[in-house]
């Protein structure tokens, strides 16, 4: 461990949360991750996904924004504060926890206006200024609400004090229901919760007052909160001064021992977590003032990802510690691979949003894409030496085809991985190299560096046929998917060769792979959506000799679900307006024709776009025709996305 504290000297300094002695200086924030039990208890899986993180080596560990109340409840599972049933698991949680050396904390949470009404209760908010996400009108609370709110934050803390909570932070950020109250532009009332900042800040201290009661000298209390509410549609408002004075009146009054700062508000979801075209450790220049202005630790999230950016971050005095979430849901032992100087074999998380966010805002637990095991460390059987080792082929070099071989190899196997490009990556390697997705190339080099050091034979530029003998004891096949017209039979299953003249057309996938160059006016025909669309569009847009870019999408909007769920609707949309491309939603081309000139589409509608001088068909890609009985991964069983892909190659990998 001494490699590590030497390294970054900083990082690696015990520091204090009010009654709270830390080890080091890396924090795990809470973040959802719907992994509690159905009745809003604590589980064994959410729990030894908890405790793999403290074996770890971070030095606090975040729960998650746990509601305080029924009418903060947005999903069965996640952890019910209010109910006196949570304090066991809970307890059993903690007690595991602090075995591993770490300690505990939760945040206290009300979303506010954010709650749906059909979870069964009126959502509640200062003002009835509707929410960006829902577009629910809430209730505007009276008094007697918000005393009734105030005596449900302290039940909560109790339950948690209970629990052995070692530190409680009060969600105060966003346009959450306390940080909607600090607010001048959501808070619009004119009774002693409103106008000055004494009075908008008075439900927050009623409850920070309420919470340290309870709390006693067990926990100590914070807050997080936001450095500024971004409405990118109203800007003004609650910005950094704003949030910066709040945070020193608190500190006055004696209620703070901490701040833990974040940004953003559901207006643009993409600030607050921030997918991967973001600024490293965003906020570091932000928080810098924070902790120049208050007398309590301040401590900074925000894409933190490696360690000289943490320890660069509490060096130069900008924050006293950093929290790291998807970090640590990317790698559980970050901080005792970093301390022990194996920061080569760190997993790396890449931003992209789309297991630990985008499972969540399906419903379902959280994951992650490059890291199968996390949110279910309960559920999938560990890496155990194989009884007999064998020689495994691979065939593919894909997401699914690396992590196949990887955990194969870990097992003892001998492993060759055959893939035919002169590349490792598959399709999780086109959309790393398209604009704006770069650090999807992080993983991929995390993958190949340890399948050499587990001494795995790489085989690049060797295709392997169906019928072809290999020296191996068992083949898995992850050879991916190829270009097809299978998403046009979504709104048209009848169309079963295509779109009608669109024969020979290149697709984006072709685009991407081959570096194909275009030039002139371009009609990208959308058809599927995602990644393969959305990389497709960049990369074209991107092209110095295209003078221009349409997208004729089939859905209501461009990229759409996809981009909703990995939080990047937001940037996408700005990054197409600064290239200038036009998108055409709702769209459906039934035919292309082509004169001397030009390309023409014909949609469904009767319109006719064009002249284009080149066409791209993004509609979608179909599974090869393998042999009966043989084990396929990934994409050749059926397209689907990297998380699958992984999922699949780490399950197999273990069966071997």
């Amino acid at each position: 461990m001494d490699a590590g504290r030497k390294a970054f000297p900083n990082l690696f300094s015990p520091m204090t949360l009010g009654p709270v002695q830390l080890a080091h200086r890396v924090i795990i924030p809470g973040h959802s991750m719907l992994l509690g039990e159905t009745d809003g208890t604590m589980g064994a899986r959410y729990s030894e996904y908890l405790v793999a993180r403290a074996k770890g080596g971070a030095a606090m560990i975040g729960i998650e924004s746990a509601p305080i109340h029924p009418t903060s409840q947005q999903s069965p599972r996640q952890l019910r504060l209010w109910d006196p049933k949570i304090v066991d698991g809970l307890k059993k949680a903690c007690e595991a926890i602090h075995a591993a050396g770490a300690k505990v904390s939760i945040i206290l949470w009300h979303g506010g206006h954010n709650i749906s009404h059909y979870n069964g209760l009126a959502p509640l908010a200062p003002s009835p200024i509707p929410s960006p996400v829902t577009g629910e009108i809430p209730k505007a609370m009276t008094a007697a609400d918000i005393t009734a709110m105030v005596e449900a934050y302290a039940l909560a803390a109790r339950h948690c004090a209970a629990a052995g909570i070692d530190a409680i932070e009060v969600q105060t950020s966003s346009d959450y229901l306390l940080g909607s109250f600090l607010s001048p532009k959501l808070n619009r009332r004119n009774d002693s919760y409103g106008g000055s900042l004494e009075n908008r800040a008075r439900f927050v201290v009623e409850v920070l007052k309420a919470v340290r009661r309870e709390a006693s000298t067990l926990a100590g209390v914070g807050v997080r909160t936001c450095i500024e509410h971004i409405i990118p549609s109203d800007p003004g408002g609650y910005g950094a001064a704003d949030s910066l004075a709040v945070m020193k009146y608190l500190e006055g009054l004696g209620l703070v021992d901490w701040v833990n700062l974040m940004t953003g508000s559901h207006w643009d979801f993409s600030e607050m977590i921030s997918p991967m075209d973001f600024p490293r450790a965003q906020l570091a220049e932000q928080s810098a003032a924070f902790k120049a202005a208050l007398n309590v630790p301040v401590i900074v999230a925000g894409r933190i990802r490696t360690a000289q950016e943490a320890e660069n971050i509490v060096a130069k005095k900008q924050a006293d510690a950093v929290a790291m979430a998807r970090t640590f849901i990317a790698d559980p032992d970050w901080a005792a691979k970093v301390m022990d100087g194996r920061i080569e074999r760190i997993r790396p998380c890449m931003s992209c949003n789309q297991g630990c966010i985008g499972l969540v805002h399906r419903g379902l637990a959280g994951g992650c894409v490059v890291n199968p095991e996390a949110g279910r460390e309960s559920l999938m059987p560990p890496v155990t030496p194989a009884a007999t080792p064998l020689k495994i082929a691979v065939i593919g070099g894909g997401p699914a085809g690396l992590e196949c071989a990887r955990v194969a190899a870990e097992r003892g196997h001998r492993v060759t991985l055959y893939e035919a490009a002169d590349r490792l990556g598959g399709a999780m390697r086109l959309a790393a190299d398209a604009p704006h997705r770069g650090e999807m190339k992080l993983p991929l080099g995390w993958w190949e560096r340890e399948l050499k050091r587990l001494g795995v034979d790489i085989r690049l530029g060797s295709r392997v046929e169906e019928n072809q003998n290999l020296d191996a004891d068992e083949m898995v096949w992850a050879v991916g998917a190829e270009p097809a017209a299978t998403m046009v039979w979504k709104m048209r299953p009848s169309m079963q060769a295509g779109i009608p003249g669109t024969s020979g057309l290149p697709h984006g996938r072709h685009v991407l792979r081959d570096g194909t160059d275009l030039a002139g006016r371009v009609l990208v025909i959308d058809e599927e959506g995602g990644w393969p669309a959305i990389s497709t569009v960049e990369t074209v847009a991107a092209m110095p000799s295209v003078s221009h870019v349409t997208v004729a999408t089939a859905g209501s909007a461009f990229g759409q679900p996809d981009l909703h769920l990995s939080e990047e609707t937001t940037p996408v949309a700005r990054r197409l307006r600064a290239a200038k491309v036009e998108i055409v939603p709702g769209t459906l081309v039934v035919r292309v024709e082509r004169d001397a000139d030009a390309f023409h589409a014909h949609t469904s509608d009767g319109r006719i776009l064009g002249g284009f001088d080149r066409i791209v068909l993004s509609t979608g890609a179909a599974a090869p025709t393998l042999p009966d009985g043989v084990t396929a991964i990934g994409d050749c069983v059926t397209p689907r996305t990297f998380w699958a892909a992984v999922q699949d190659g780490a399950r197999v990998g273990r069966a071997l």
